[in-house]
């Protein structure tokens, strides 16, 4: 199986080479095996005796004829492979900064330790809200004020200006226009990253043969990225004033969804491309 996979890499290495050098080297490998067994003939009569102009131009371009394919076939495909390598290199490190960049933004807005620790809160939001929906009227209001209580306890504070009443309905939690700026702020900076990760580092990987997330993941999050606060139905904090409690929660569900979903490409991306600096859970 070895010498198979050598023959096999042998012989890409050799398709690999244009048809002109390949048959312009041969032509030169065979003048130059005709002027070794020339030269070596002559050597065995005697006849270079008297003639050491010609014994010189002779060997320079008997060498010339062997040097010159080698030049062409190996020195050039080792010099195209060294170049390959550090264009792999610094695509790799690139993702691996991204990659890192896009963690600590999708963490920077809330009080957790890793993007996996922000994915678990998420999924665990996401059950809570479904039995959100199912609750009935007369309890709905107090396990809304439960669950929007610990949802700003997930948040981050800016530490600006006096403290603010906790939203204890969905209606308040839409008025709450502080919080909205710095989730806005936060907003643009997750997707930007996306961008950056999507449109510039995937091209270079990929076209390094370097991995990405597969086809299922990659569409979610991009999905996510595009959906992510994007409209009144999935922003909570943009909810129209005549929003009932399914309104809040459905806009709740699409944002704990979105997020969810980055995260865990955050996640898969951070596993491919590993980094000290990469956040990860304790």
């Amino acid at each position: 199986m070895a010498q198979q996979g050598r023959v096999v890499r042998a012989r890409q290495w050799w398709t690999s080479t244009p048809r002109l050098i390949r048959r312009f080297s041969v032509v030169l490998l065979l003048i130059g095996a005709a002027l070794a067994g020339g030269g070596l003939w002559l050597d065995h009569t005697n006849w270079w005796e008297g003639h050491g102009f010609l014994i010189n131009l002779a060997s320079s371009l008997t060498s010339l004829c062997f040097g010159v394919p080698t030049a062409l076939l190996v020195l050039s495909h080792l010099g195209n492979a060294q170049a390959d390598a550090r264009q792999t290199r610094r695509a790799r490190e690139s993702a691996i900064q991204e990659i890192a960049d896009f963690q600590r933004a999708l963490v920077k807005a809330f009080n957790v330790t890793s993007t996996a620790d922000l994915a678990d809160r998420l999924g665990r939001m996401q059950v809570e809200l479904r039995g959100l929906r199912l609750q009935p009227n007369p309890g709905r209001a107090e396990a809304t004020t439960r669950f929007l209580d610990s949802f700003t306890d997930l948040l981050k504070d800016d530490g600006l200006g006096p403290p603010r009443p906790r939203p204890t309905d969905w209606t308040e939690l839409s008025r709450d226009g502080r919080q909205w700026g710095r989730m806005r702020t936060w907003h643009v900076r997750v997707v930007s990253q996306w961008k950056i990760l999507s449109d510039e580092v995937r091209p270079q990987v990929t076209g390094c043969g370097l991995p990405w997330l597969t086809k299922t993941p990659a569409t979610e999050a991009e999905q996510a990225a595009r959906l992510l606060l994007s409209e009144d139905k999935r922003n909570p904090w943009k909810l129209p004033t005549s929003s009932n409690d399914s309104a809040g929660i459905t806009a709740m569900g699409h944002f704990a969804r979105d997020l969810w979903s980055l995260c865990n490409a955050a996640e898969a991306l951070a596993t491919l491309y590993p980094s000290p600096d990469t956040i990860h859970a304790p």
